[in-house]
């Protein structure tokens, strides 16, 4: 009876996630009741008079016998009770699928975060050279093979906030965190470092470094090497990280380092003023060092983008082209190079097998990398693989999770794979949380297009800060909306604006007129001018009816997307 009220509390304060202390009581409780019981069952006896002292009873008129005969009956019932409630815990209750705990990425001890380090300069001035010292340890601890370290943005999304370790450890998966301060005064650095395990707020290591800014490259590489040997002795049982096995990266003149930095911030803000300033700063950087190959990199990806939203696209990636080249003649083991390359060839060479030999060698040299994922599964979409488009943006983002990019890859992925009623949620939330991003807009319009909601579509497509893009909506949407002469009012302010720069865009809107030859006229002057919007034929389901048109096959083989 004790062992079947046990199983049957288990099961049931279990459903109700009560504290193990809870049943240890219980058992403890029959525990102690067992001799109490066993004294009453040989001192008593159960009469039809009630409970009686076992020595005065008749023996005569002792029912022991028939007590007996209804206690075997009781234990029956109760064995069979037991054995149902077996099986119901066996096949019921524990099924295939581990619990929650266990379906979730768990976090390995050799995984690492590096937050953002906080600029504690007199004049709080220099956040962008915390951020590049930043960036540079985690590129330098994802050098070492044994460590889990998590992506730059996910690490980025707590700048600025104070947030319990313990939490940013769940959220980031990891379970050991790498923090720090800058102070720059003068020619000047203090860098004060510290890791910390995250569960229970325990210092692995710490220092504070005083060093002349001259000295920046090779502090950078110290810390980096006293991490990895600090994570190696707590969590390896390794007694030394050897010298010289990982590097922080660019070890020349501070003056080309602190403007290169300058240039990434710039380049981050993505928008054709803050592109001027980055290419200004990067050719900086090259006039105080011609042989920086960061900067080349970094000006060949300024160059991609400007051009990609902009026009002249042969000059541009060219300008891009050779930038990119330039850095991989300078450093041929920089990852950056080699996806710099990768968008030229991508956007403007129409060359898959060679942007997909770029993206591999990047991927070789820094194994891992989120962000080279996404290139890559940005390669496949452009080739139609949509399955794998998704696979890889959710691999990224298990090492990335808070990765706005990665989001929005993921977002796209998933129209890709016809789910369109999720990809509408997350548009939603990107466009109620980064309004003014370009494209955000579009995209939301399309969504709601795609599932029928045209006037939600058309609120919008007018929100959309790149005019080009909302033109081509604009004239897509009332056209379906009946308005057919304002539908060719926007057409003709599209094309008056941008001319053949936006060949794709007139493209699309004519694939969602339905008229197919001014379409494919529009696609051979993208075709003739290289515009980058056409490597995205693939996944715009606008050209869908048009499949089995012998036109669509040809430019398809023309741009090597068919054999």
């Amino acid at each position: 009876m004790a062992w079947l009220i046990a199983q049957v509390a288990e099961l049931a304060l279990d459903s109700f996630d009560a504290p193990s202390r809870v049943i240890k009581t219980i058992l403890l409780v029959l525990a102690l009741g067992l001799p109490v019981v066993l004294f009453f069952a040989w001192a008593f006896e159960l009469t039809p008079e009630g409970l009686k002292k076992e020595k005065d009873v008749d023996r005569s008129q002792s029912i022991t016998h028939q007590t007996g005969r209804k206690l075997n009956a009781a234990i029956t019932i109760m064995l069979v009770v037991a054995v149902g409630v077996l099986l119901f815990d066996k096949f019921a209750l524990r099924s295939d699928t581990p619990p929650p705990a266990t379906q979730e990425a768990v976090a390995s001890d050799n995984s690492v975060a590096v937050l953002p380090f906080v600029d504690m300069s007199p004049a709080m001035d220099q956040e962008y050279f915390t951020d590049g010292l930043t960036e540079n340890l985690l590129h330098a601890l994802a050098q070492v093979p044994e460590l889990k370290v998590a992506g730059r943005t996910s690490s980025f999304a707590f700048k600025g906030q104070n947030q319990d370790l313990r939490e940013i450890g769940r959220q980031l998966n990891v379970t050991n965190i790498l923090e720090g301060s800058v102070q720059k005064a003068g020619g000047r650095v203090r860098i004060t470092t510290q890791l910390i395990e995250t569960e229970g707020g325990y210092h692995l290591w710490s220092e504070t470094f005083d060093r002349d800014l001259t000295d920046i490259f090779s502090v950078q590489d110290e810390i980096a090497t006293a991490v990895a040997g600090a994570l190696r002795r707590n969590l390896l049982g390794e007694e030394e990280t050897p010298q010289g096995e990982i590097s922080a990266g660019y070890a020349g003149s501070f003056e080309a380092y602190n403007a290169y930095l300058l240039g990434v911030s710039y380049a981050k803000e993505r928008n054709f003023e803050s592109w001027e300033k980055a290419v200004e700063q990067f050719q900086l950087a090259l006039k105080s060092d011609p042989n920086m190959a960061l900067a080349w990199a970094g000006l060949a990806d300024v160059y991609a983008d400007q051009t990609g939203f902009g026009s002249e696209f042969e000059t541009g990636f060219e300008q891009a082209r050779a930038a990119a080249l330039k850095a991989i003649q300078l450093d041929p083991n920089l990852p950056e190079g080699y996806l710099a390359l990768a968008r030229v060839q991508v956007s403007y060479d129409w060359d898959w097998d060679g942007a997909e030999a770029s993206l591999r060698r990047a991927q070789s040299l820094r194994p891992g990398d989120p962000e080279i994922l996404a290139d890559m599964s940005l390669l496949e979409r452009i080739r139609g693989d949509f399955t794998d488009t998704l696979n890889d943006i959710e691999l990224a983002l298990a090492r990335d999770p808070l990765n706005p990019r990665l989001k929005r890859s993921r977002m796209r992925a998933l129209a890709l794979v016809g789910r369109y009623e999720e990809a509408l949620a997350e548009a939603q939330i990107f466009a109620r949380s980064d309004p003014d991003r370009g494209g955000i807009n579009y995209t939301l319009g399309v969504y709601y297009d795609r599932l029928g909601q045209l006037d939600e579509a058309l609120a919008a497509a007018e929100k959309e800060v790149f005019p080009f893009l909302r033109l081509e909506l604009e004239a897509v949407l009332y056209h379906r909306l009946g308005d057919t002469e304002t539908a060719q009012q926007k057409l003709q302010e599209l094309t008056d604006t941008f001319g053949d720069d936006v060949s794709w865009q007139v493209a699309t809107v004519y694939a969602a007129w339905g008229d197919a030859d001014n379409m494919f006229a529009a696609l051979n002057r993208g075709f003739e001018v290289r515009d980058p919007g056409l490597v995205y034929i693939h996944s715009n389901w606008r050209f869908d009816a048009f499949h089995d048109d012998p036109r669509y096959d040809d430019l398809l083989k023309r741009m090597g997307l068919k054999p």
